[in-house]
């Protein structure tokens, strides 16, 4: 049987984890009857040092779809991210999509239903939400966040220019297995570098390098639903953002003679 397998990296989200699973589990019965696939979660808790782990033990205890990874030590969003993947490759065969979010509770997982419709109708590897596209709206974010925010979505744009993205940085995405194994098989360890929010956009434009065709949906990006502190430095995330770009450049296409 298919399977869909929501990946959340957690760090110290003892105030949106629940809410945000339970959000999931609603979803369960539309996933089976409309596209055949059965839910899992995986929550990915990168060294809380609040409740994040106690409250998902016992979300563990109450779902029998759920399963709990732990990092001992916090490691960094990148990292998480890549245990996330591995998980998914090594322990989840007959999952044919991965959903990898955000675990404070700012994105909804209502659009996972308009994901999977354009990855089946266009066939493409990555469907991002998207908060560049018609429709979308984000609430809840200041203005300076704002600027840093489509300040680092120029420097993507203009140096990395893939086809079809907008959104370089937002984390909700849905990936087909097979690109994901593809590119873990060519870059192994260096799938993923970046510790910090970076990493999204050097996944997306490493899955690009290994011949991923991408989609987008819009979506609203409620922030004003989170509790708790952000994790993400603003500033430093804009100012790396450049650097990255730059390097990612560097890193070949792959050729039709090595897939």
């Amino acid at each position: 049987m298919n399977t869909l397998t929501v990946a959340l990296p957690a760090y110290n989200e003892e105030e949106n984890i629940e809410a945000l699973v339970s959000s999931w589990q609603q979803y369960r019965e539309i996933l089976m009857d409309k596209y055949g696939l059965i839910l899992q979660i995986v929550v990915i808790n990168d060294g809380s040092k609040d409740k994040t782990v106690e409250i998902a033990e016992d979300l563990k205890r109450k779902y029998s779809n759920f399963t709990l990874v732990n990092h001992i030590h916090n490691k960094g969003l990148g990292e998480a991210v890549k245990t996330g993947i591995a998980y998914f490759l090594d322990n989840c065969p007959e999952s044919r999509y991965m959903c990898l979010m955000d675990c404070d509770n700012t994105q909804d997982p209502c659009y996972i239903t308009d994901m999977l419709d354009c990855s089946n109708r266009t066939g493409a590897d990555v469907i991002i939400a998207s908060r560049y596209r018609k429709g979308s709206e984000v609430m809840g974010v200041s203005g300076f966040r704002l600027i840093m925010s489509g300040g680092a979505r120029y420097v993507f744009s203009v140096l990395l220019n893939i086809p079809g993205v907008r959104d370089y940085t937002c984390g909700y995405r849905l990936y087909s297995r097979e690109i994901l194994r593809k590119a873990s098989y060519r870059f192994e360890k260096d799938l993923i570098e970046e510790s910090g929010f970076t990493c999204m956009a050097e996944l997306l434009y490493k899955l690009f390098t290994c011949g991923a065709v991408f989609g987008e949906i819009p979506f609203v990006l409620r922030y004003d639903y989170k509790k708790g502190t952000s994790k993400m430095s603003v500033l430093k995330t804009a100012i790396n953002s450049m650097g990255l770009a730059l390097r990612l450049r560097k890193i070949k296409m792959t050729e039709k003679s090595d897939e």
